[in-house]
This record gives C-alpha cells, structure tokens and sequence, in this order.
C-alpha cells in the first residue's frame, strides 16, 4: 500500500472545505485553514482531496 506526504499551502488556501468534504480522515479546518491531520497516510481519499481544492493548495506526493 503506498504512502503519501500531504501538505497545505497555507498561503493559497482560502478554506472552503472542499478536501474535509471528500477526506475527512486526512484534512481538517482550523482557523479559517485547511491543514492535514495526517501528513503521512496511506489513505487514497487524501489525493481525491487535493484534487478537490479550488486553489490548487493541496500537495499529496507518493513516497
């Protein structure tokens, strides 16, 4: 099972929630800002939220 590396560009980010919509597990909203709960996962739902961001904020790279 691959593993991925999450992170949010916080300067890009405008909050709207689209990621925590799609992968809860991974992505959370904190002070008007998405951030990742798990930087390291191994959950697949963490790619289909970075595809759901409007912004583009949202790296998920596969280690």
């Amino acid at each position: 099972m691959p593993r991925y590396n999450v992170k949010v560009d916080k300067e890009k980010c405008i909050g709207c929630g689209a990621c925590t919509a799609v992968c809860g597990d991974v992505f959370e909203i904190k002070d008007t800002k998405a951030f990742a709960k798990e930087p390291e996962t191994d959950k697949e739902c963490a790619k289909e939220g970075a595809d759901a961001c409007p912004v583009d904020a949202i790296t998920v790279k596969e280690k």
